[in-house]
Formats: structure tokens, C-alpha cells, sequence
């Protein structure tokens, strides 16, 4: 809940705003960090983008909401952005992982304060932020090689009222189609098992920094804002409402090779079609990689270069029906 707010140090009284440098313990690094206090009690939002540097379009939306955003339009609550996380990757332009020290942020998570850079800051947000948060919203993209079709991630594995809580703020936003997680790591996986709710937003990609993929992502925090009733302005009539993608099917090279899609992220295919093939540097067919089932493509590697293990495409079928909240 949020009166006045503490947090690593930092004091934001209600009806204020703060923009400024969380450091990272022990080291040199400090995240932008924006918290927004609003006037009257009510939940705490905490968002972050960019724990993959490279993933853009999420990172631009935090920092211009941010900016935007006042402490008269957050009709009550709190909410805490940070924007990019991993900085360093950010800077670098590196997809994907810490350049400090090699690890996949999103996946060391709740992190070690006595670990690398990745492990401390994972430590930072976990042990700091989910603890005082109500609702956590990770924002993500198709990374430097990915392209992706917009969908959302809700946790499967937690209890079920931190799934139904997380699946209905999934649910407000303006997309096509979402995906009951069950998974265990990522960030937003170990939030829901603490008992925090949350979600993984996937919008844009493939190193692009697009204005209609930054105001979208806009849109989807302030439906979120209006749903957890924190948000006094209005928003924008939605064209979608997702429905569930099952049984996805994360194709991965299975040898290193030049790889040469024929479908694109948001493609329907059928069993048996032709998704792309691997070639070797002389343009020699190695492997022909076929649909194992009909459904949707939710993202495709646009890379010719894929080593060995790539996921080339992420693609599953599409739930008929959809239990209402």
C-alpha cells in the first residue's frame, strides 16, 4: 500500500515525484529509477524495462510515462519504474546479457549479493521491490535477433488466485494473444511464486525503436494503471483482448548454419509447412524445419547467422475458447 514511501534509502512523500539513480551495491552502476506517489492510498505498480538491453521499445515507453506522468493523474497508489535495468547491456547495445559478467539477467533472478553484476541487481529488485509491490509488469521485446508478434506471459506454476490475478490484468491489454507461463524462471516467474502477481509483456523487436510500438506499450501500462484503479486519465478504446496460445513449441537450430525463414511472427501455418531451412555459408540446404502442429507464430529469429541452439521460432495453438474473468 502507499503512504510515504521508502525504499533503498529514498523517501517520496504522497503527491510527489522522484526521477532519479538507483545504485546497484558494491558496484559503479546506478538504474534511472521514477517513482510516482499519488494523492490518495492505494496499490503499488512496479514496472521494469530493459533487464535485456536490447530490447527497446519498452524502455522508451517507461522513460517518456515517466516524464509524463504526474502525481494528480495517479487517482491513487504508487508507481515505481525502472528504465533500463541492465544499463550496462543497454549502452553496449547487447543482446540479451550483462556485458560485465556474461549472465542472462532474467534468468539469475532472485539474484545474490555476493554474486557478479546480473546476480546483484537481480538481488536489488527482488529482495527491495517485489516486497513492497502489489503488481509487477516486466517489459520486453523481441530482442537484437528477434521479431516478434505482441502477446503477453501470465505465471501457470504460482497458487491459483496469483494466476487469476495475473491473467485478468493480461487480459486489459490491447493484443491479440497471451500465454499461461509454465516456466519457472524469469523475473516475473519468481515475483509470482513470492505471491507478487505479474506479467511479461512482449511488444516490437529486432533492435527497433518504433514510435507505434512505443505509444502501444504506453497504452498497455495505462489500461493496467486503469485496472488496478490507480489511473485518473482516460484511455484509448482497445481493438483486441487476448486469447490463450497453447502448447508452444520453441524450435531450436540443431546445428550452426545460416538460417533462412519463409514465415514471419504473427503468420498462421499448418501441420507440415515449411517454416525455413538452415544453410551452410555456401547456401547448401543442412536441415528443413517443418510445423509440427497448425497455430500462430508468436516470433521468429529475422538472423542469418544462428548458431547451434537458436530458437529459430516460438509458435503454439490458439485456445478455442477463453474462460471469462
Amino acid at each position: 500500500m502507499s503512504d510515504t514511501l521508502k525504499v533503498c534509502g529514498l523517501t517520496i512523500e504522497r503527491g510527489t515525484k522522484l526521477r532519479t539513480y538507483l545504485p546497484v551495491p558494491d558496484t559503479n552502476v546506478k538504474i534511472p529509477l521514477t517513482i510516482i506517489n499519488g494523492d490518495q492510498d492505494g496499490p503499488t505498480l512496479l514496472i521494469t524495462a530493459g533487464i535485456h538491453g536490447g530490447e527497446y521499445p519498452g524502455i522508451a515507453a517507461a522513460m517518456e510515462l515517466g516524464r509524463d506522468i504526474e502525481p494528480e493523474h495517479v487517482a491513487a497508489g504508487c508507481l515505481i519504474m525502472m528504465h533500463p535495468v541492465n544499463i550496462q547491456g543497454f549502452w553496449a547495445r547487447r543482446e540479451m546479457i550483462v556485458p560485465e559478467d556474461g549472465k542472462n539477467l532474467n534468468r539469475v533472478f532472485p539474484g545474490d549479493p555476493m554474486g557478479t553484476l546480473a546476480d546483484k541487481t537481480a538481488y536489488l529488485i527482488s529482495n527491495n521491490f517485489f516486497s513492497i509491490a502489489d503488481f509487477y509488469v516486466d517489459m520486453h521485446s523481441g530482442d537484437i535477433h528477434e521479431s516478434l508478434h505482441p502477446y503477453v506471459y501470465y505465471p501457470g506454476q504460482p497458487t491459483p488466485e496469483v494466476e487469476k490475478k495475473s491473467r485478468s490484468v493480461a487480459r486489459v491489454l490491447d493484443m491479440e494473444y497471451m500465454v499461461r507461463s509454465l516456466a519457472t524462471g524469469g523475473a516475473y516467474n519468481y515475483a509470482a511464486s513470492t505471491g507478487l502477481p505479474s506479467i511479461l509483456i512482449e511488444r516490437g523487436g529486432a533492435g527497433l525503436c518504433l514510435h507505434e510500438d512505443i505509444e502501444a506499450y504506453k497504452d498497455d501500462i495505462r489500461n493496467i494503471l486503469r485496472k488496478l484503479k490507480m489511473f485518473s486519465l482516460p484511455v484509448k478504446p482497445r481493438h483486441h483482448s487476448p486469447r490463450d496460445v497453447e502448447n508452444l513449441i520453441y524450435l531450436e537450430a540443431l546445428e550452426t548454419g545460416c538460417w533462412l525463414h519463409h514465415i514471419h511472427s504473427g503468420d498462421f501455418v499448418e501441420e507440415g509447412q515449411v517454416l525455413g531451412r538452415i544453410t551452410d555459408v555456401f547456401g547448401n540446404t543442412l536441415t528443413t524445419y517443418y510445423a509440427e502442429q497448425t497455430g500462430v507464430i508468436l516470433y521468429v529469429c529475422p538472423a542469418l547467422a544462428s548458431p547451434k541452439g537458436t530458437i529459430l521460432v516460438a509458435y503454439g495453438t490458439i485456445k478455442e475458447f477463453d474462460d471469462e474473468e
